[in-house]
């Protein structure tokens, strides 16, 4: 390295707004990143999920923005103030944002402006790591650092046509989901509608109604309950779907939607580009139509005539996704603790 990163500390909302384009610019030539690390996601989360104080880190090497590490600092109930990445809670991957090849440039300039700062916070954790993520640079001296699994990732490797699929997903799977669709056909007349920018209010409205309404059967709350996590997502929809980043889609029987697929995908000029399963809901009323296998059945195949590499299941083990091929991938949690008594 012949010149440290030059880092700007963005603390105010204002900041983090104008760094869209140029975040933007970052996110689109780091080949692993994923729309979770996108301006358009992580945004619309800090103004209506995110508490606490604002501190990312914008790094430049000779005006050109070369690293992003979206963090900011919540102080919980125990007094314990934590550094997180913006998105966590409802974000399946977190992580920097750093251009190919300087990698441990950013993040060792990273570290030493965090040191700086560590009277600002007592512990950085960061979980949802990839393996490979820049978080998970080793640490200079003076940091502690404690690494641990994390909650699994399932993901399904996609052939490269629909004839291929039985070598990924098993027979009775897709027997079971021809079944499910004889069914839905003789229960009306089912039909797909994918959202744009004029239908994409109502289909997330019904949604929310599907979710709610199968959650209540359990007499629990959904993830999607909280005002401020359905106002992060309408702000965020529009932004995705204009991006090329969101596939939400409603089934249709007999002219009532009951069932929505909300997912995310990478940018189509990305390499293996992968769909992420982000959140379904569906009317629990129908369950012997099995909703949820038509969901992700119409999900699979989609993905697989579009030339897509990976149907992402994202965190949690639930056993359905399993049924689709899908083995898991690692993530991990990363605990650190500040060197004391140091400045750059």
């Amino acid at each position: 390295m012949l010149s440290r990163p030059d880092m700007t500390l963005v603390s105010r909302t204002a900041g983090l707004e104008a760094l869209r384009p140029e975040w933007e610019a970052l996110w689109q030539e780091a080949p692993k990143a994923t729309p979770f690390q996108s301006p358009a996601w992580l945004i619309p989360w800090w103004r209506h999920i995110g508490e606490g104080e604002l501190l990312t880190l914008a790094l430049r090497e000779e005006g050109l923005l070369v690293g992003l590490l979206p963090l900011y600092v919540h102080a919980a109930g125990d007094g314990v103030r934590r550094l997180f990445p913006l998105g966590i809670g409802t974000t399946d991957y977190l992580d920097a944002i750093i251009r190919p090849g300087h990698e441990a440039d950013v993040m060792a300039e990273a570290f030493r402006q965090l040191a700086a700062l560590a009277d600002r916070f007592d512990v950085a954790e960061w979980p949802q790591l990839r393996p490979g993520s820049p978080l998970m640079e080793p640490a200079p001296a003076g940091w502690t650092s404690r690494v641990a699994p994390d909650t699994p990732c399932p993901a399904t490797p996609l052939p490269s046509s629909l004839d291929a699929l039985v070598s990924v997903v098993s027979r009775k799977t897709l027997r079971d989901l021809r079944t499910v669709r004889k069914r839905a056909a003789e229960a009306g007349e089912p039909h797909w509608r994918t959202a744009d920018a004029e239908t994409i209010g109502p289909i997330f409205d019904a949604l929310l109604r599907l979710h709610a309404a199968r959650w209540e059967t359990r007499q629990e709350p959904g993830v999607l309950d909280s005002p401020a996590v359905q106002a992060a997502h309408r702000a965020a929809l529009p932004e995705l779907l204009r991006a090329g980043l969101l596939r939400l889609q409603a089934l249709h029987l007999n002219g009532e939607v009951v069932a929505v697929l909300y997912a995310l995908l990478d940018p189509p000029q990305r390499r293996a580009r992968r769909v992420y399963l982000y959140i379904s809901g569906f009317d629990p009323a129908l369950d012997r139509l099995s909703p949820g296998m038509l969901l992700v059945g119409h999900a699979l195949e989609q993905a697989v005539s579009e030339g897509f590499a990976t149907l992402d299941f994202l965190r949690g083990q639930e056993p359905y996704k399993y049924f689709w091929g899908a083995a898991d991938a690692p993530s991990f949690r990363r605990i650190l603790h500040p060197p004391t008594g140091q400045r750059p």
